[in-house]
């Protein structure tokens, strides 16, 4: 493991789900969002969660059908301030992809003025493509800082290309005093997706999805990182959320 460690911090910025037609129950899984305090001093935050707008709305609409359930306590603002940090106390925010969930409250950061680093494919896709609604996340006062694939942004810090889900999606690989941590997002978004033998066809490249499900799998196995899957709530149930540091289970399945 680096000597060079940095402190991890699970976020819930609330919950989305889908009913169940033989039950009639709302399975809800997380909005996560990560934020990070390097060892050189950074706060960098990892998305921003569900747009303001869904806070105490029963559903997702205008952006999926799905349930939803926001609460004021769930919004960035609030979870950051549990923390002691503002929004202007943000050094660095790390754009995975922009998906409604990830990118909901970048409005907070651009009011601001903030550089953001995204995936290259990714944002030029994101401007030709509606299912990433452009007010939410194309705004005056984010810099975004296009990058190409795999990318250091400090020792022990690190940006992981994992397309498939959305092409251009980013993964994040983080050493934490207890051992690196990587962050697969939606390119690994539940448990059943660990063995699945082909993603859906909903999938803008099902294959490349496989193909980045492959290789964050290789990747934990041979750092030993601990994977964070994006939207598994069983697992997330099970961890240690903000304003707790994050810390691995003891025991892992």
């Amino acid at each position: 493991m680096s000597t060079i460690v940095h402190e991890l911090y699970l976020l819930h910025l609330g919950q989305l789900g889908a009913g169940d037609a033989a039950t009639g129950e709302t399975h809800f899984n997380q909005v996560p969002g990560y934020l990070i305090r390097t060892a050189t001093g950074r706060t960098i935050l990892v998305d921003t969660g569900n747009p303001a707008v869904l806070i105490g709305r029963s559903d997702a609409q205008p952006w999926w059908h799905l349930r939803n359930d926001t609460r004021p306590e769930d919004d960035i603002v609030p979870r950051l301030a549990a923390l002691g940090i503002a929004p202007r106390d943000v050094d660095l925010l790390i754009s995975t992809h922009f998906d409604f969930d990830h990118c909901g409250r970048h409005e907070v950061f651009a009011e601001l003025g903030i550089t953001s680093v995204v995936q290259r494919r990714h944002l030029e896709a994101a401007r030709g493509d509606p299912r990433f609604d452009p007010a939410l996340w194309d705004l005056p006062g984010i810099d975004y800082q296009a990058v190409d694939g795999d990318t250091e942004l400090e020792p022990g810090l690190r940006l992981i290309a994992s397309s498939g889900h959305v092409i251009g999606h980013q993964s994040v690989f983080v050493e934490t005093a207890g051992g690196p941590v990587l962050l697969a997002i939606d390119a690994i978004s539940k448990a059943d997706q660990l063995e699945m033998e082909h993603f859906s066809d909903e999938y803008p490249d099902p294959d490349a999805a496989r193909r980045s499900r492959d290789r964050l799998v290789a990747l934990a196995a041979e750092t030993g990182a601990y994977l964070v899957l994006g939207h598994d709530a069983e697992q997330w149930a099970s961890l240690p959320k903000s304003p707790t540091p994050f810390r691995r289970p003891s025991r892992e399945s």
